[in-house]
This record gives C-alpha cells, sequence and structure tokens, in this order.
C-alpha cells in the first residue's frame, strides 16, 4: 500500500478511546488466549499500524478478539475491510509464548528481519536449566490447504534442507484472506517424503506452530543436540562404569564423567537408576509408591523421549500388577515455567497414566527435596535428578529414611491435589492447576495422535524416540473422544 492509497483507521482509534495502544494490545492477546489456548502476538506497533491504515484485514482471532475488548458488533464497525493489500515486505515469522516476548524467532539471515518465501532464516529454539538451546536452519516454504487436514508445500531446495551435517526446519506457510497461518516440520524428514505429480509435499495442517507443538520441538531438538554431541563418551562411559551394576550401594561423582555435558551426564545417571530399580524390584514386599523428582517440563521430557525410560516403564509394569507414581510439583515451579514447558510436563504425567500407573501430585516445596525412592516395604533409592553427583543407588534404605519415604507416600496419597477417581479427571485437575486449558489440549492432543510427533522434529540420537511421546498424544486424544461421545 502506498501513502497516497493508506487511510488512518479512525473508527478503530476512537473505539480504543483512553486506552493506550500497548493496553489495548494486552487485553487481545488475553482474549485471544482464551479463546484458542494460546496467547496472540498482538503488539502496540501493530495496533498502531492498523489505526494508521498500513493493514486493513487483521487475522481472524485478532478481529475477533478486538470486538470482543472494544464492545463492536463486528470488524466493520472497527473500520476495518477484507481487502488484500502486498506489502513491501513480508511480516517476520514470530511466533509468541504467553510466558515470553518470543519463543522462536524466524529472523532473515540478510538483515532484513523478515522473510520471503523461498529464503533461508533461523529458527531459534530457546534453552533452559539444562538445555543450550541451538539455532535450526529454517526454510520459508509457501503451502496451500488441500481440504484434507493437510498443506501441500512446495519444496523450494531439497539438497539444502536435507544436509546431515545440520538440522533443518521448513516453516510452511499458508496465507488465507489475508491470514498467514505458520506450520513447521522436521527439514529432512519431510524432504525424505517422494513429492507428488505436482511437485508438492504433505504437511499435516496439526503441525500449526502453537505451544503444544513447540514443546514438542523444544524438547526434541535440545535434548537430540546435546547427547549426539556426547555420543562417543557416552558409549565410553557406559562400559566403564558398568561394573557399578554389580554393587548394591554405590554413588559417583560428576567428576567421573568430566567430558560429558550436564545434560548426557544425567542421562548416563538415569539409565543406571532404571536398571538398579529394576534388578531389584523383587525386594519389595507390598504395592509400592515411587517417588519422581521431576517439577518441570525440561526434567519430565526424559520420560516422553529417552528410549530407556520408556522401556523401563513396560519393565515395572510387566512385573508389578499395579503401582501408584508421585510427583511433587511446587507453585514457584509453575509460575515459573512457561505454557509449553508446563505441556511437557502434563504429557508426562499422561504417560504415566497410559500405563495404568495412578499418579499424584503435591505442592509442598519441602518434598521436592527428597531423593528418588521406591517403597513397598522395603525402600529402594534411586538418585540422579538435581542431585549433587552422577547418581546415588541403594537397595535397601536404612530404617531413618524409610519412615522419611513413609510420610511423604502418605502425603502424596491422602492430599494430592489431583485425587480424582479416574484418570482423564486426574490429568484434567492437573492441567487446571498447570493453567493449560483442558478442552483446547485435548483437541490438539487428538489431532497430533493422528498423524505422529516425529515429523516435527525427529530424533537423531539412538537414545531417543518419539514412542512414549505419541503414546501420550493418542492416550489423551483417546480420553478426549470419550469425553466427547
Amino acid at each position: 500500500m502506498t501513502r497516497e492509497e493508506r487511510q488512518p483507521n479512525l473508527l478503530l482509534k476512537q473505539a480504543r478511546g483512553a486506552l493506550s495502544q500497548a493496553r489495548l494490545a494486552e487485553l487481545v492477546n488475553e482474549e485471544i488466549l482464551r479463546a484458542t489456548g494460546s496467547m496472540g502476538a498482538i503488539t502496540a506497533k501493530a495496533i498502531s499500524d492498523w489505526e494508521r491504515g498500513w493493514y486493513t484485514w487483521p487475522g481472524k482471532h485478532a478481529r475477533a478478539a478486538l470486538c470482543r475488548v472494544l464492545g463492536a458488533p463486528d470488524a466493520a464497525a472497527l473500520g476495518f475491510q477484507n481487502r488484500r493489500v502486498a506489502a513491501s515486505e513480508p511480516a517476520p515469522v514470530r511466533v509468541a509464548s504467553p510466558d515470553t516476548t518470543a519463543l522462536i524467532d524466524l529472523a532473515g539471515l540478510n538483515g532484513k528481519g523478515s522473510l520471503g518465501q523461498g529464503e533461508v532464516g533461523r529458527l531459534e529454539v530457546p534453552g533452559g536449566r539444562l538445555f543450550s538451546g541451538l539455532d535450526l536452519e529454517a526454510f520459508y516454504w509457501p503451502a496451500e490447504p488441500t481440504g484434507q487436514d493437510r498443506l501441500a508445500v512446495r519444496s523450494l531446495d531439497d539438497e539444502a534442507t536435507i544436509r546431515p551435517d545440520r538440522r533443518s526446519a521448513v516453516i510452511a506457510v499458508t496465507d488465507a484472506a489475508g491470514e498467514e497461518w505458520y506450520h513447521v516440520a522436521d527439514g529432512r524428514q519431510l524432504v525424505r517424503k517422494p513429492p507428488g505429480p505436482d511437485h508438492t509435499r504433505d504437511v499435516p495442517s496439526a503441525y500449526v506452530l502453537d505451544d503444544l507443538t513447540v514443546a514438542i520441538l523444544w524438547m526434541i531438538t535440545n535434548t537430540d543436540a546435546a547427547l549426539l554431541a556426547d555420543d562417543y563418551s557416552l558409549d565410553h562411559y557406559r562400559t566403564k562404569l558398568s561394573p557399578y551394576g554389580e554393587l548394591l550401594s554405590s554413588s559417583l561423582t560428576f567428576g567421573a564423567v568430566p567430558d560429558l555435558h550436564e545434560l548426557s551426564a544425567r542421562w548416563l545417571g538415569s539409565r543406571f537408576c532404571a536398571d538398579h530399580i529394576v534388578r531389584n524390584l523383587g525386594r519389595l514386599t507390598s504395592t509400592p509408591l515411587f517417588w519422581s523428582r521431576e517439577q518441570r517440563g525440561e526434567e519430565a521430557s526424559s520420560w516422553l523421549i529417552w528410549t530407556h525410560k520408556i522401556e523401563y516403564l513396560r519393565a515395572t509394569t510387566k512385573m508389578l500388577k499395579r503401582h501408584r507414581r508421585a510427583f511433587c510439583i511446587p507453585e514457584h515451579e509453575v509460575k515459573n515455567s512457561p505454557r509449553y514447558e508446563r505441556i511437557v510436563l502434563l504429557l508426562a504425567v499422561a504417560l504415566m497414566e497410559a500405563f495404568q500407573i495412578t499418579v499424584d501430585v503435591t505442592t509442598d516445596p519441602d518434598h521436592g527435596q527428597v531423593e528418588g525412592f521406591v517403597l513397598g516395604g522395603e525402600a529402594i533409592v534411586a538418585n540422579w535428578l538435581r542431585a549433587p553427583g552422577l547418581w546415588y543407588v541403594d537397595a535397601s534404605a536404612p530404617p531413618s529414611r524409610r519412615m522419611v519415604y513413609r510420610d511423604i507416600a502418605e502425603a502424596a496419597s491422602t492430599r494430592s491435589i489431583i485425587e480424582q477417581p479416574t484418570p482423564a479427571r486426574r490429568l484434567e485437575a492437573l492441567a487446571g492447576y498447570l493453567n493449560i486449558p483442558w478442552r483446547w489440549f485435548g483437541k490438539r492432543c487428538t489431532e497430533l495422535s493422528a498423524v505422529g510427533a516425529g515429523g516435527i522434529a525427529q530424533p537423531r540420537s539412538r537414545l531417543l524416540s518419539t514412542v512414549g511421546l505419541d503414546l501420550a498424544l493418542s492416550y489423551i486424544a483417546s480420553l478426549d473422544r470419550n469425553q466427547g461421545a
């Protein structure tokens, strides 16, 4: 739109009244969150651009939210017109999280800060307490809906996308009635699919970028990068330290694995503790309670994508007819976790329930200091997470510790904040505590379970898989279908 063609939107400015542009943007984003489950990315600059007439037709969620916030009957009453306007440059691709100004930012490598179709950019994936964060090479490809929950994506550079020395992502962009939607796909996985007669490939519309797909991309890419970087050392140390598995009690400091990234060291400790518990389950004399130390999604992601964790769940549920698992999730950890990370935590608990493991949740911060254990008459200690060393295990805890474990187990079972008679209601209660819209979550899990999570970010490390993640998504989907019946 040229300066001569631009007409200021006086109706929108009048409706805003005394509200500042920044405050109106906040209210609109909150309204979008209530309606969709994901926070909008509206800024004060966007409001300014609309009022100045640079853009005449916001996206449908923004239009609806503006009407509700400003009490307008429709978009026309706010001065908006549905006409296509070609901007001088395409808008930058930015996916906003509810708790950060920009969770994933696709920035042009050419310095423009925006991308045109066919250009290459950088997908910035944030880190965490153990996650280091990383940049993915991102390809901006045009896409068209096919009407079958799929997008037809026109490949623009297969050779660059499939390079083995780097992970890439394809950002498939649809544009309908002036509204852009962004979908993410693993570059190498997508290009491996043979193109159709029209030289396009399919991307599921379920891969739309929101807090759920961002959660998947975030945990897989960060973990995969760390474990791949230490692959040789991990194999070396696991062989070197295997004699410790013959001991009933052992502990090891991080000094034993000086070459490992902390995340890789935690993987090694987790694997050792899982094997220790399975070896000693026969010592238990009553139905056990497993005490888990995961408090945030970053920690809980191990259940969803570490291959040995799903093997461990299968082994323990096969050996035990029934058991419980308890977590301590303090309120301050929930408050300090972005929504995409809380979604990972909810998915991990859903995985437990999928294995018919009843989950309890306590919120007492003091409980979070207690090491991992399994209590069933006897008490097995196995601690690796948030521990001062690589691991500490004991096949039979001393009586003083067993008393502590019994108190924890009683508190978890009698004061669980998600105490409900069914898995669906327990998970819904946990979603409420984590501030995750349950209906939106069920709907999105249903959509993703139909196509699988691997197409978003396929692990490359032999130590990872999406089996647990896909099982959790399918389980939530089954609950969603039953609730809708």
